[in-house]
């Protein structure tokens, strides 16, 4: 079992931000390439007051180098560095820090190493974190940009929602059936907080040159409750039914954290039943009812499939490379649906990764082949407002896809995996 190294900060580097400084900013990325050598920090903000705001910081031991540079002992060397700035491009810093961490490991456990750092952010203002992560044991990095938004006081960044095993931050929008959870408020205030909960069964995303219209959502909750938060700004949550909990301490605005309930098991694919809805994308309406409606949900996936690649060691390995990317559809996309049912996840479980990701604040453009070259294709994400989640994108679909996309399903259904790399 993974063990969590809480907030282990041994040598801590505070840079001081004095007069406005200047940095670039580096539009070109790509942070959903499947690389197990890679580093995959993962953060969250949460609001203490008007003037200073938290960067929570989780990464996995397993994706450090552990070096001795003692000779004796196991050790990783990571800097972690943020700088603030005003917007997505800005080129001004408005503060900045960086924190070194060194991890003793000589047993080689798998951990997580957690802690947090003081952003000093204004309110009522938005801002952007530029962080980035140095391996300085193997010189490598991963960067990040972070929305910090303090415009008003009952968004999702001014409650911090922990595990209250761990008494370590969430750093997930989900949670499993009987998770037991504990939800602060950035105000140390004894009021109640509401919970509005939705049991909505939404549609898996179109295919990218379909151009029917997405149904408008009914806000109306299929229930309601409250809870009381203490006299320190804290409540204790827990839930088992399926579905999302919005919890809000005003219900006449849209702001609030929500917690999603998508199975007990998620985002990893581990139950034959959950293996049958990510191939709606490659199979035909009766191939599909078929599936949904047999009984012996393994069997009918493994002959599925089997029939696709005619030997058992082809299907196996189309089996592993095909859920995998539903796996990592869910880490990388999920909002206010499974990540693999989005408009970015089915691009990804049907294409692979891009080749070149440019991002804007509010947008992804992905590039599948070289960039300028005729040949390519280009899918444009736009970031939709959603009160449920910053991580809603949608596609901006054209009938020009219509004829890549029945290659690359024409491929899977001949048993091999598509990819543009």
């Amino acid at each position: 079992m993974n063990k969590l190294l809480l907030y282990l900060v041994i040598f801590s580097l505070i840079i001081a931000c004095g007069t406005p400084r200047r940095a670039g900013v580096d539009a070109k990325t790509n942070n959903y390439k499947h690389d197990v050598t890679a580093i995959h920090p993962q953060f969250t903000v949460f609001h203490i007051n008007d003037s200073v705001s938290e960067l929570h910081f989780k990464i996995a031991s397993k994706e450090l180098l552990y070096m001795r540079p003692d000779g004796i002992n196991f050790s990783s060397n990571v800097l972690i560095s943020y700088r603030l700035v005003p917007s997505y491009d800005s080129k001004e810093i408005l503060d900045s820090s960086s924190v070194r961490l060194v991890d003793m490991n000589n047993d080689n456990s798998e951990k997580y190493l957690v802690g947090k750092m003081d952003v000093k952010a204004y309110s009522p203002r938005s801002y952007f974190l530029r962080i980035t992560v140095l391996d300085l044991n193997r010189n490598m990095n991963a960067t990040a940009v972070v929305a910090v938004e303090k415009d008003n006081d009952l968004n999702r960044q001014n409650f911090l929602v922990k595990s209250i095993t761990d008494d370590v931050a969430l750093f997930r929008n989900y949670f499993v059936p009987g998770e037991k959870l504990s939800i602060s408020y950035k105000a140390k205030i004894g009021v109640n907080v509401y919970v509005r909960y939705y049991n909505r069964d939404f549609p898996l995303a179109a295919p990218p040159f379909s151009m029917t219209d997405p149904k408008p959502f009914q806000y109306k909750p299929d229930s309601t409750y409250s809870l009381q938060l203490s006299p320190s700004g804290n409540v204790n949550f827990t839930a088992t039914k399926k579905g999302f909990y919005h919890i809000q301490l005003d219900t006449s605005k849209r702001d609030g954290i929500t917690l999603f309930n998508f199975s007990e098991t998620f985002p990893e694919i581990k139950k034959a039943e959950d293996m049958v809805p990510p191939l709606r994308f490659i199979t035909s309406k009766e191939e599909f009812d078929a599936l949904t409606s047999s009984t012996n949900k393994k069997a009918t996936v493994e002959k599925f499939w089997l029939n696709c690649t005619g030997n058992q060691d082809r299907a196996k390995e189309v089996i592993r490379k095909y859920y995998n990317r539903v796996q990592d559809a869910n880490k990388y996309f999920t909002s206010y649906l499974e990540g693999w049912k989005t408009d970015r996840g089915m691009t990804y479980l049907i294409y692979g990764t891009p080749n070149v990701i440019y991002r804007t604040a509010n947008s992804e453009t992905w590039i599948y082949g070289e960039e300028n070259n005729i040949n390519s294709l280009q899918y444009s994400f736009s970031r939709v407002n959603n009160p449920f989640t910053d991580n809603d994108f949608t596609l901006e679909r054209s009938t020009v896809y219509k004829q890549s996309w029945y290659v690359a399903v024409d491929i899977w259904r001949q048993g091999r995996t598509f990819s543009l790399d």
